[in-house]
């Protein structure tokens, strides 16, 4: 069996969490959650139990990848009483220490918060360009990856999986090609055409910057250098060189070149 499964076969079996999940399971598992964070919270003798359980309701009937600031504007809607963000990011704190929900820290976004199922683990596509939370779970990665750590006499306490990419529709509304400087951090991307004059043109060759050469994207921020990879050495182009430089999408699944 191959250690890399196919992001292709991976997104066959992704689930998503907005998909419909039969209404009796969800109500009997958020009242059973609701009914043990009352007993916590009674345990160890919290303050404003009612306004925490009124956060916990909607927090759970929305059943998304929430940020403090997406999940404040929801309770001010729903609770205009409860217009204080110190306390919801408080409770938002002890629905955490208390296995209720856990705190997701992805790359250039801000901490999100989703509920913990219980024995419901998955993982995460994240879009780098609209910030769309895509949840897959697949069973045999869970198995590879176990087998994988016992090959090493590794003995897994936990772990996580965050894919980093372009949803099917920001792929899907980006131009077949574009300038060099247009691609994202970590893209694979292969040279099309290279605009300038013959010398340029030349001076790029001598870097192994031709066409049908495929490069990744190391760094593209605006206030430092640009740095990519291509033949396994790492290139700092010059100001303007990006943009000479056109380029096409390429799946990483496809193979190397």
């Amino acid at each position: 069996m191959s250690f890399l499964t196919p992001v292709s076969d991976l997104i066959k079996k992704v689930w998503h969490k907005e998909q419909p999940t039969p209404a009796p399971i969800v109500v009997e598992e958020h009242r059973h959650d609701r009914e043990q964070f009352q007993t916590v919270l009674e345990s160890f003798k919290a303050s404003r139990i009612p306004e925490r359980l009124a956060i916990l309701d909607i927090f759970l009937e929305m059943e998304l990848h929430m940020s403090i600031s997406e999940l404040f504007e929801m309770v001010r809607r729903k609770k205009p009483e409860l217009d204080d963000r110190t306390f919801l990011q408080e409770t938002m704190a002890m629905f955490c220490q208390y296995g209720f929900a856990q705190r997701l820290d992805f790359d250039n976004q801000e901490s999100r918060f989703e509920h913990m199922h219980l024995g419901n683990h998955h993982d995460h596509f994240i879009c780098t360009k609209c910030g769309l939370i895509q949840e897959f779970k697949d069973d045999v990665l869970e198995t590879l990856q176990l087998k994988i750590a016992g090959s090493f006499n590794f003995h897994v306490l936990q772990h996580k999986t965050e894919i980093y990419g372009l949803c099917n529709r920001c792929l899907a509304s980006r131009e077949p090609t574009l300038p060099l400087h247009l691609a994202a951090n970590g893209e694979r991307v292969r040279i099309v055409k290279v605009i300038g004059s013959r010398e340029v043109v030349s001076r790029l060759a001598d870097m192994g910057l031709v066409v049908g050469a495929s490069l990744d994207v190391i760094s593209n921020h605006p206030t430092g250098p640009f740095v990519v990879i291509v033949n396994k050495t790492r290139l700092a182009l010059g100001t303007g060189i990006p943009q000479q430089i056109l380029v096409s999408h390429y799946c990483r699944h496809e193979g190397s070149s």
